[in-house]
């Protein structure tokens, strides 16, 4: 007789994914098979539909807040409302205090107002990521930070269909604050792409959570240095909160699960309700790379205020993995949507399946005068911002253009050569002694040590990458 005996999923040290062992035991002879999948790193359970029965007493359609908050209505003033809502140029135009010429909005300054550019935070030149801190700091200086961080804390919109669009609009009037208080309102809404961080054997240790970028944390998870690191938060702590390593479903994105969602033909996948009820008539799989979901995993790892919904925009990492999920959000319109699909595809609207207020037709909390269905518009990126390509190296071209990143060239053609973050001081670099991998320093004993010197083999990469972008040393 045969005893089958499945030992389950596996993380193995060698790999970046989770493995599928089962045991076989067949007579007097053992045997064991192995698959590997690309998706995630980590264990994610299968996701289950809310038992219409149990609406009420689950978190079907809630957006939780605590009892004992103290509530500060996010008012948009007069001037804001006026411009917000505005989907071209021409109409934002008065709020930078332009002037409409032919069609086109000219500045104060004489230049003409361009689409924002997003780009990922690894990516921008060092003087242009600080004018970007210096803007978000004078925002939360002034509150108008924290005001706008309280749409999202009392009318966030989760778990269907609207999620993607409400964040969509949501992200551009944030954009637009953040531009009128740049010196060069071309640069737009950085984003943090965490596939980037993904290949890292800790990528808590990755230099995004630097000094240099979103700062690190002390022994509580507070926030102790980095442009942001004095933050008030809208409940009136002193400091951000991190706490990496609570949630073990906690992942960054990866390569695979993003190049499956952006080439995803079922718009459920993208779209469709991560939380419906069972009443639904058409349900669909609730696979766990859902963009909705795959989203949940980066707040889930970075943990602490990004663990809720109703702190999350405490944090800028909301901001910066929210432009992450809007580019996927784009890059899959362009490749699997017509141009008229793209302003007219969206769920059925099915209270058996989702609340009212995900319907297409049904008004975005505090994101007003906007229906759901009106974030399809290709105004977005037709005329509001674009998104500077993502980073990527290959065999014959292994530069990312970035002293933050480096080429990783896999043994064996396991996978593609991919760019790949650089860590930060002390952090874990175990796998990659022979990798550029550290910032500062280099990897001993699988830790980044600032005072050991390079070894020969990474002098010349090191002089090649001077010529690329200087070092901040």
């Amino acid at each position: 007789m045969h005893r089958i005996i499945i030992l389950g999923l596996l993380f193995l040290e060698t790999t970046t994914a989770y493995v599928t062992v089962t045991k076989y035991t067949i007579g007097n002879k053992t045997y064991y098979e192995k698959f590997e999948q690309p998706w995630f790193r980590h264990m994610h359970y299968d996701h289950d539909p809310v038992e219409a029965s149990e609406k009420e007493e689950s978190a079907f359609g809630k957006h939780y807040v605590p009892e004992d908050d103290v509530f500060i209505a996010p008012d948009w003033t007069a001037h804001e409302a006026k411009y917000m809502g505005c989907l071209n140029r021409t109409c934002v135009c008065g709020y930078f205090k332009g002037n409409v010429k032919d069609g086109e909005c000219y500045l104060p300054s004489g230049k003409i107002l361009k689409r924002a550019v997003r780009r990922e935070l690894r990516s921008l030149k060092d003087e242009d990521r600080i004018m970007i801190e210096n803007a978000w700091n004078a925002m939360k200086k002034s509150g108008l930070y924290n005001k706008i961080g309280r749409v999202h804390k009392y009318s966030g919109v989760h778990s269907g269909p609207a999620f993607t669009l409400w964040h969509r609009e949501f992200l551009k009037r944030l954009e637009l604050a953040l531009r009128d208080h740049m010196k060069n309102p071309d640069f737009g809404l950085p984003f943090w792409d965490s596939t980037l961080d993904s290949l890292l054997p800790e990528p808590k240790d990755s230099i995004i959570f630097s000094e240099l970028f979103l700062g690190e944390v002390d022994d509580k998870g507070f926030v102790k240095n980095g442009p942001y690191h004095n933050w008030e938060t809208m409940e009136g702590r002193a400091q951000i909160f991190r706490n990496f390593g609570e949630d073990d479903s906690g992942e960054m994105l990866n390569d695979a699960r993003v190049d499956w969602l952006i080439n995803n033909p079922d718009i459920n996948m993208i779209l469709g309700a991560t939380m419906p009820l069972t009443t639904c008539p058409m349900n669909h799989t609730l696979d766990a790379r859902m963009l909705e979901f795959s989203h949940d995993y980066v707040h889930f790892f970075v943990n602490g205020d990004m663990s809720k919904s109703y702190s999350s925009s405490n944090d800028v990492c909301f901001v910066y993995h929210h432009g992450m999920i809007d580019w996927i959000f784009e890059t899959w319109r362009q490749n699997m949507q017509t141009r008229e699909e793209r302003e007219t595809q969206y769920p059925k609207s099915d209270e058996r399946c989702f609340p009212f207020w995900h319907n297409g037709d049904n008004s975005m909390p505090l994101l007003q005068p906007h229906k759901n269905k009106d974030a399809l518009s290709n105004g977005y990126t037709d005329f509001m911002y674009e998104y500077y390509p993502r980073s990527t190296c290959s065999k014959e071209k292994p530069d990312c253009h970035s002293p933050y990143l480096f080429c990783y060239i896999p043994p064996n053609d396991e996978h593609p050569p991919s760019c790949v973050s650089k860590v930060r001081r002390n952090g874990v670099c175990k796998g990659f002694e022979d990798w550029p991998i550290c910032f500062w320093g280099q990897c001993v004993d699988g830790k980044c040590d600032e005072k050991a010197k390079p070894k020969k083999e990474l002098e010349k990469f090191k002089k090649f990458e001077k010529k690329l972008v200087p070092f901040i040393m």
